[in-house]
C-alpha cells in the first residue's frame, strides 16, 4: 500500500504538465525498484546491524555508500530508458518533459521517508516493551513483597495463638477462627491490586480482636472511621500493617496500660489514615512491616501518596498516610 501510493502521487505529480500519465507511470515505475530496494536494504540491514548497535560510524559510512549506489543506478535506468525511448519515437516523452534532476531526488526522499517511518516504529515498540518490562517488574517486586508481608503478619498472629494455647484460655477458639477469615482474606487478595476498603477495614477488626484476647484491658483500642467508606479501595493489608505495626513495636514494648487509636477518613478526592500508639522504647525500631508498606505504596500509588512517621514524641509513635485519588 506504501508503494502504490508512492508510484500515483508520483505519477500525478510529474505526468500533471503534459497529461502523460502513461508513459510517466512507464518511466517511474522503471525508477522504483532502485529506491524500494534501497529503503529494505537500509531499514533492515543496516540500521539493526549498525544503528541499533550505536555502531554510528559505520551506519553513516554505508548510508552514503547505499545513497551513492541507488543514484547511480537510478541514472542509469534513466538514460537507457531515454535511449529506448529515442529508438522507437515515443511521442510527447522526451528527456526535457521531466526534470529528471527533481525526480531523481524526489525518489531518494522517499528513501528517508522509509528509514524515519522505520525508525519511529521501532521506537513506538522500544517504548511499549519498556513499559511493559516496567509493568511486569512492578508486578514482581510487588508481589515479592506480599510474599514477604503475609508471612511476617502470620508469624505474629501465630505467636498470639501460641501464647493463649500455653493459658489454656477458652478464646483459643474464637481466636482460631478469626486467624481462619484472616488467612482466607489474604488468599483472596493476594493477586488484588487493591480491594474495598470495608472488607480491609472488617480485617481490621478481626486482627484488633486477636491481640485483644491476648492483652484484654492492658490496651485500650479507638477506631474512627467516617467518609465515604464504600466507595473507596486501598491497597491489601495496608491498614493491617500499620495497626501491627503499633502493637507489635509499641504495645509489646510496654508493661503497663497502653492505647491506640486509628483514624480513616475517605472521600473520591483523598484518604486519611493515621495510627497512633503509647511507646517508650525507641531503639526497638519499626520493623520490616513500615519498611515494606512504603515501598508497596510506592509501586500502588505512585507520587500520589504521603507517609509520614512521628517518632520525635517521648510517649507516642504516629504513622499518617494520606492517598490521593482512592476511588
Amino acid at each position: 500500500m506504501f508503494w502504490t501510493l508512492i508510484l500515483l502521487l508520483y505519477v500525478v505529480f510529474f505526468g500533471r504538465k503534459n497529461s502523460n500519465y502513461v508513459q510517466t507511470f512507464f518511466f517511474v515505475g522503471l525508477l522504483m525498484p532502485v529506491t524500494v530496494s534501497a529503503t529494505y536494504f537500509l531499514n533492515y540491514f543496516l540500521v539493526p546491524r549498525f544503528l541499533m548497535k550505536e555502531r554510528y560510524a559505520f551506519f553513516l559510512l554505508y548510508f552514503i555508500y547505499t545513497l551513492i549506489g541507488a543514484i547511480f543506478l537510478e541514472m542509469i535506468v534513466a538514460m537507457l530508458t531515454f535511449i529506448v525511448m529515442a529508438e522507437i519515437q515515443i511521442r510527447n516523452m522526451s528527456p526535457a518533459s521531466f526534470d529528471i534532476f527533481f525526480l531523481l531526488v524526489s525518489l531518494l526522499m522517499v528513501v528517508f521517508l522509509g528509514v524515519s517511518i522505520k525508525l519511529l516504529l521501532h521506537w513506538r515498540q522500544s517504548r511499549e516493551d519498556y513499559h511493559k518490562l516496567m509493568l511486569d517488574k512492578t508486578d514482581t517486586e510487588l508481589k515479592f513483597l506480599k510474599a514477604q508481608l503475609n508471612p511476617h503478619f502470620l508469624f505474629n498472629t501465630l505467636n498470639n495463638l501460641y501464647y493463649l494455647a500455653l493459658e489454656k484460655s477458652d478464646k483459643t477458639p474464637k481466636a482460631i477462627l478469626q486467624l481462619s477469615d484472616m488467612l482466607d482474606y489474604v488468599m483472596r487478595t493476594s493477586k488484588s491490586v487493591c480491594v474495598p476498603l470495608e472488607d480491609e477495614l472488617k480485617q481490621v477488626d478481626n486482627y484488633i480482636g486477636l491481640e485483644l484476647l491476648r492483652y484484654e484491658d492492658r490496651v485500650n483500642v479507638e477506631t474512627v472511621v467516617t467518609g465515604k467508606v464504600s466507595e473507596c479501595s486501598i491497597g491489601p493489608m495496608i491498614l493491617i500493617t500499620l495497626v501491627e505495626n503499633a502493637f507489635k513495636h509499641g504495645i509489646m514494648k510496654m508493661a503497663g496500660a497502653s492505647w491506640i487509636k486509628l483514624s480513616v477518613d475517605s472521600s473520591a478526592e483523598r484518604m486519611i489514615i493515621s495510627v497512633r500508639n503509647s511507646w517508650k522504647n525507641k531503639a526497638s525500631g519499626n520493623g520490616i512491616g513500615l519498611e515494606n508498606l512504603r515501598r508497596q505504596l510506592n509501586l500502588l500509588y505512585g507520587d500520589e501518596f504521603q507517609l509520614f512517621i512521628e517518632s520525635n514524641k517521648p510517649k507516642e509513635f504516629a504513622v499518617n498516610l494520606t492517598i490521593l485519588n482512592a476511588r
